[in-house]
């Protein structure tokens, strides 16, 4: 069985069809491939079109914008339908210049599909597929007590639509060679409601239909062929919508898992440890996402630091390697490095970690794990936040190379006159000897906004502790925060919106100019 060591996903349309003005050239074709040569990335994950309409030369539904006559929407619709139309029209088939380079490059190439979609013929039709223009009753119609996308995506109790679904497949690990499949459960829809559960026998016969596909065609190509789900981290987010996943992966359908509950904001807590447990029992493995956006005034993006950090948990939880998507591009030095670090934990091991917690979601999903800030300080109340460091700090202390460890607490209306008394693992840590240091305000980036998240950090001071080394613990870290006295004649709630812990290491210093 194939096991990789970092993936990355390229969805086709946002990093590539709907950049360029048509026509393309085959360079710029070969990009998706070509960016990638020289990294740590072995598997290339290749989104093959919206789910329904297809970027590339189908035969079995429609291509993306094969039915719009007047192009109403965003100019890069138009640019990836043209683009897509010019490139076929010249003998380059997109997916098959990405599976044919991946392959000469040495990179393992895997199509990605949503496996099912809302939308009706009578909408945007740039993402409505042919099944629901020549057989409309496949989708599911009403549904009272279902997701508003429910009425107008495919109905995975009707014979049709599934056979629609492996002709999908088949199309692109035979005819295009591709060599496996992702599946994306993307919307999360496969049943009317009300019939989700008794119809989870029908989900579980697809999937084994599908390994059966994919055996059947690798059989002749003398490879397995492998077979990836995109997924919630959680059992019975899974069950709720007719995914027998613990099933799935104990019957060995399965090569590997991308748990994707919440993967927009770096987090460094792992949500994944049983799906984890489950899979290596029967010599598969999993590739948790590293979160590409921060809920910061501070950053844009994650840091090397941060993903250093959230790396060294998720490997202590079980990850096989890690899942990287939506990277800028054209990929920066910045991306380079992030390829080149975590496709091994050696790399990183003992680099600088920006271990930095997560804020709260803006929705509230039952199924994940609730995450410890914002908190608000209440007066005689101590509040209690795990930090879950991945670092052996004793094996770093014992060979000289731990430099500093560094906690930082952003405390939102914070006045010097307050009384806080502040322990880690219960240790007591002194304000009088933090630097203190106190910011009118904060802009958060965009992503995190969009998502409904605060856009303004309110004004807050950062109150920072160099730390004894020998107080933190590789492990489940205990922060203690109590408001013993608050000032009475400022009445304003103080809460703590950001933790952070640093593991800054020793190395020589990096030269500069003509320094030798």
């Amino acid at each position: 069985m194939y096991k990789p060591k970092l993936i990355y996903y390229h969805d086709s349309r946002h990093y590539l069809l709907y950049r360029f003005d048509p026509p393309m050239s085959l360079n710029q074709l070969r990009k998706p491939v070509d960016d990638l040569i020289g990294t740590g990335i072995d598997t290339l994950v290749y989104g093959v079109g919206m789910g329904q309409t297809f970027l590339y030369d189908t035969n079995v539904g429609y291509r993306f914008g094969e039915k719009i006559d007047l192009h109403d929407r965003n100019i890069v619709w138009w640019r990836a339908s043209e683009n897509l139309e010019t490139a076929i029209k010249a003998g380059n088939d997109p997916f098959k210049i990405i599976v044919d380079r991946a392959h000469e490059k040495g990179i393992r190439i895997i199509g990605s599909i949503r496996i099912n979609d809302s939308g009706a013929p009578d909408g945007n039709t740039y993402n409505v597929g042919k099944l629901k223009y020549e057989n409309p009753e496949v989708m599911i119609g009403e549904d009272p007590n279902g997701s508003p996308h429910a009425p107008t995506s495919l109905d995975f109790a009707k014979d049709v639509v599934r056979e629609e679904r492996l002709a999908v497949i088949e199309e692109i690990c035979d005819r295009y060679g591709a060599d496996g499949i992702e599946i994306d459960e993307y919307i999360r829809i496969f049943f009317k409601s009300s019939e989700i559960k008794q119809n989870i026998p029908i989900l579980t016969k697809w999937i084994t239909d599908v390994r059966n596909l994919l055996d059947q065609i690798g059989k002749k190509r003398n490879q397995r062929l492998s077979l990836s789900l995109r997924i919630h981290p959680s059992e019975k987010a899974n069950l709720d919508i007719g995914i027998d996943i613990k099933h799935w992966i104990q019957k060995g359908i399965i090569d590997w898992i991308i748990p994707h509950g919440d993967t927009s904001i770096v987090d460094t807590v792992p949500d994944f440890g049983w799906m984890a447990n489950e899979i290596h029992k029967v010599g598969g493995t999993i590739y948790p996402p590293l979160g590409r956006e921060t809920y910061d005034d501070r950053y844009q993006t994650p840091t090397i630091e941060m993903l250093r950090a959230t790396a060294t948990n998720f490997n202590a939880a079980g990850a096989d390697g890690f899942y990287l998507a939506d990277r800028q591009w054209p990929h920066t030095n910045k991306e380079y490095q992030i390829f080149r670090e975590m496709s091994d934990p050696v790399i990183y091991s003992r680099k600088n970690k920006h271990y930095a917690l997560a804020y709260e979601r803006p929705k509230n999903d039952p199924h994940l794990n609730k995450r410890y800030l914002p908190q608000v300080l209440k007066e005689g109340e101590t509040n209690k936040i795990p930090i879950i460091i991945g670092d052996d700090i004793p094996a770093a202390i014992k060979d000289n190379e731990l430099e500093n460890i560094k906690l930082g607490l952003r405390v939102c209306q914070y006045n010097v006159r307050d009384q806080i008394n502040i322990k880690l693992n219960n240790h007591p840590l002194s304000i009088s000897d933090a630097k203190l240091t106190s910011f009118y305000g904060g802009i958060v980036p965009y992503f995190p906004q969009k998502l409904g998240m605060p856009g303004r950090i309110d004004t807050h001071h950062w109150i920072e502790f160099t730390l004894p080394k020998t107080i933190v613990f590789q492990g489940e870290n205990i922060l203690e925060i109590t408001m013993m006295q608050q000032w009475k004649d400022f009445i304003i709630e103080r809460s703590v919106n950001s933790v952070e812990i640093w593991i800054n290491y020793t190395d020589i210093p990096e030269q500069i100019g003509q320094q030798m």
